[in-house]
């Protein structure tokens, strides 16, 4: 995924701020019943394929998924990508959040201060959190609060499982439901518990 240049996207143009219930399809991005989608005028986004907001929103369940992007910052689809009812992303000033292929399934939270990359063939269950950055930064261990996320191609993330700054995800890994992830995870490995630890390795899975 990297090296893309926005040269490479079909790019939406926003004017200003813009705040919307119910829009049609703009170049890729398509937007379902109770989408709420907020962009700076700074922002960009570039789509090659297909990014669906709400999908598979069922009809009177009141979910909501919300998209804001704030200035400067950028968000590239690579490739086909849902995300499901519920879902929270947001892509703060001068971040670049990157994503190629998949989904993520009800209720994810995306929270993007500088980098996250994400794979292609993803698949991101119920109830996940995935953020680079602390937010806070405690004076006593001097730290960065920020760091970039990678998450590689065939990645499955259990439910209600958490990817912390700094991380990196190896191609075909899994996380097991409930693990909060703090450093690298190997390529075909699946990790399980807080913190994660390896408990399995050479696998593969399909969906």
């Amino acid at each position: 995924m990297t090296g893309m240049k926005f040269s490479e996207y079909r790019l939406l143009d926003f004017r200003t701020y813009i705040y919307c219930r119910f829009i049609k399809k703009i170049n890729g991005l398509i937007p379902y019943k109770k989408s709420r989608v907020l962009i700076s005028s700074s922002s960009k986004i570039g789509i090659k394929v297909r990014l669906r907001l709400n999908y598979k929103c069922i009809r009177y369940n009141g979910r909501t998924t919300i998209l804001r992007m704030d200035e400067d910052s950028k968000l590239k689809i690579n490739g086909a990508f849902d995300v499901f009812y519920g879902g929270d992303i947001i892509c703060f000033k001068n971040s670049v959040l990157e994503i190629g292929s998949g989904f993520c399934n009800s209720n994810v939270k995306i929270r993007c201060t500088k980098s996250i990359k994400i794979g292609n063939d993803v698949a991101i269950s119920h109830d996940v959190t995935i953020m680079d950055s602390d937010a806070h930064r405690v004076i006593q261990n001097n730290r960065n609060n920020t760091e970039p996320v990678v998450i590689g191609n065939h990645v499955w993330i259990g439910s209600r499982a958490m990817i912390l700054k700094g991380v990196t995800i190896g191609d075909g890994a899994i996380v097991a439901a409930g693990t909060i992830v703090t450093k690298n995870v190997p390529a075909n490995c699946m990790v399980a518990g807080v913190p994660a630890k390896v408990i399995k390795s050479n696998i593969k899975w399909e969906l």
